[in-house]
């Protein structure tokens, strides 16, 4: 299927989270190589827009507030807004659209482009398909792998070795400034991520104070966490504080990434941090629970997941009661694998 010989404006849709927008990095570098001459456009939320500052083909970033248009229809006033913003999209006349994300919503968008082609899943969620004019059915697990053949499937010459994040200089330099005033290396130190969107993702903190005392005994370790996390990165590192440094809430995106590009190891749950490391080319461990290695795990040679052996693990849920896959994940076994990678 190459249902466009050159577009002149195309449009990628994947607002969030921030590891699948990460994970769709192979599509925009695929639409660059094949149509170079193309103008690129991403909408994306702002909470996630900082990661695509900089990257190589992207051409505009297009803000889409989810939260605020979340009032369309209880509020006139965004509801206005929300026309306006469909109709911008409709005026920059795309000729590609990809909807990556696979929702009503992404679909809907798609659809008041008016682009004469719509692509996306054939079993994308929440009937977004009904949007499309060109609904892809692919046969690949790991999300990054879906992208990957949805838009070879539209003639996009996407790739695997195309999953590289792009860090900005000054955020390396932000980053290095950060580093050498606790007076750390770089690539020296081991960068630990315990924050996640999934409560039942999280890894114990009494583990993860065990696996950073550890780690800590042998290297420098860098925690980091995203605004709001800052009370769970503080519990993970107290009592070990010697040879560790907290930087939860301090850090922007491309910040974050620069921090994981110059680390000598990641460990991190099934989080953001999953899908920058293998982007940037950090080796990392990856702690995993409800979600599946085969669709959300690490990708590529550098990554490793730790899991137990349980019947119910990678059962998808949002929610359990005991958290018990992520439980039985020893830290002992945590810093074996870190140490290795």
């Amino acid at each position: 299927m190459s249902p466009l010989a050159q577009p002149r404006r195309v449009l990628i849709i994947k607002p969030s989270s921030l590891g699948d927008v990460v994970s769709a990095l192979p599509v925009l570098r695929g639409l660059r190589r094949t149509f170079p001459q193309a103008r690129v456009a991403w909408l994306v939320t702002p909470a996630c827009a900082g990661i695509l500052a900089g990257q190589e083909g992207l051409d505009e970033i297009i803000p889409f507030d989810r939260r605020r248009f979340g009032a369309v229809g209880r509020s006139a006033r965004v509801s206005r807004e929300f026309v306006h913003f469909c109709r911008d999209l409709r005026r920059r006349r795309f000729e590609l659209v990809l909807d990556l994300q696979g929702l009503f919503r992404s679909g809907f968008l798609a659809w008041t482009t008016g682009s004469a082609v719509r692509a996306g899943f054939a079993r994308a969620r929440e009937l977004a398909r009904v949007f499309y004019t060109h609904p892809v059915a692919v046969g690949a697990s790991h999300t990054i792998d879906r992208n990957i053949e949805l838009a070879r499937a539209l003639g996009i010459d996407a790739r695997p070795e195309d999953m590289v994040l792009s860090v900005p200089a000054e955020a390396r330099a932000a980053a290095e400034s950060m580093l050498s005033a606790a007076g750390i290396r770089l690539g020296s130190y081991f960068l630990v991520v315990p924050g996640t969107r999934w409560r039942n993702k999280l890894y114990p903190v009494r583990h993860w104070r065990a696996v950073v005392a550890a780690l800590s005994a042998e290297a420098a370790v860098v925690v980091v966490g995203a605004p709001g996390e800052e009370r769970l990165c503080q519990a993970v590192v107290a009592g070990c504080e010697e040879g560790v440094l907290n930087l939860a809430g301090r850090t922007d995106l491309p910040a974050l990434a620069a921090l994981i590009a110059a680390a000598g190891c990641v460990v991190c749950c099934d989080s953001a941090a999953n899908f920058i490391a293998p982007a940037v080319g950090t080796p990392f461990v990856t702690l995993m629970g409800p979600t599946r290695p085969e669709r959300t795990g690490p990708y590529g040679p550098l990554g490793r997941a730790l899991r137990a052996e349980l019947a119910c693990i990678g059962c998808l849920r949002r929610r359990c009661r005991h958290a018990t896959c992520m439980q039985l994940i020893r830290p002992m076994d945590v810093v074996a694998a870190a140490r290795e990678a």
